[in-house]
């Protein structure tokens, strides 16, 4: 069986840090900073973050349409506070307000593309000194997390638009954090 990588809440939180103290040395630090938590809240692929407009995103109810690839049904996520109030941040400094322009651009103005965030990848993964990171994880991040919190693997299932259970089962055995809470409830509750 391969292992899922994915990063945890600590390292998370170590690479937005670092992401936002870099304000004073890369001028784009703020789309960086809300394309990788956009990334890891809403699931998304490299390929599915660079086709994103404004016009998906619905400031009315904080949702934004995703249009999934790879036989991946599209979704539509509700932000939560933090993401809501980044991304709205990051449209207003960056003056995006037609519904045809993408949300992230590169240097150049154009379409974020692979090599361009897999430069970013590598950047704040040094920065950060991250051992691993790859942008991929962020993805498997977000189910571990859902399940860390202690959601239960359907309604994982479904914040993650999963068509089969075994889908989302595959990240149900890898939290370090969850068989520690599983062995404390044993321990408590053990009854002979």
């Amino acid at each position: 069986m391969n292992e899922i990588k994915y990063l945890t809440k600590k390292e998370l939180k170590k690479l937005f840090n670092t992401i936002e103290k870099s304000k004073n040395e890369r001028k784009y630090y703020l789309r960086d900073l809300t394309l990788f938590n956009i990334a890891y809240y809403c699931w998304l692929r490299i390929s599915e973050i660079s086709l994103l407009k404004l016009d998906n995103y619905n400031k009315d109810v904080w949702s934004l349409y995703i249009k999934r690839l790879k036989w991946s049904n599209n979704t539509t996520i509700i932000l939560d506070k933090q993401r809501r109030l980044l991304l709205n941040k990051y449209l207003r400094i960056y003056n995006i307000k037609n519904n045809d322009e993408l949300l992230f651009k590169s240097k150049s103005w154009k379409a974020m593309n692979k090599i361009n965030i897999e430069a970013l990848v590598r950047y704040y993964k040094n920065k950060a000194k991250l051992n691993k990171f790859h942008f991929h994880m962020l993805k498997h991040s977000i189910a571990v997390h859902l399940l860390e919190i202690w959601l239960s693997i359907f309604e994982v299932k479904n914040y993650l638009w999963h068509k089969s259970i075994k889908s989302t089962m595959i990240y149900s055995s890898f939290s370090t954090l969850m068989q520690k809470e599983m062995y404390k409830k044993i321990e408590n509750k053990w009854l002979v």
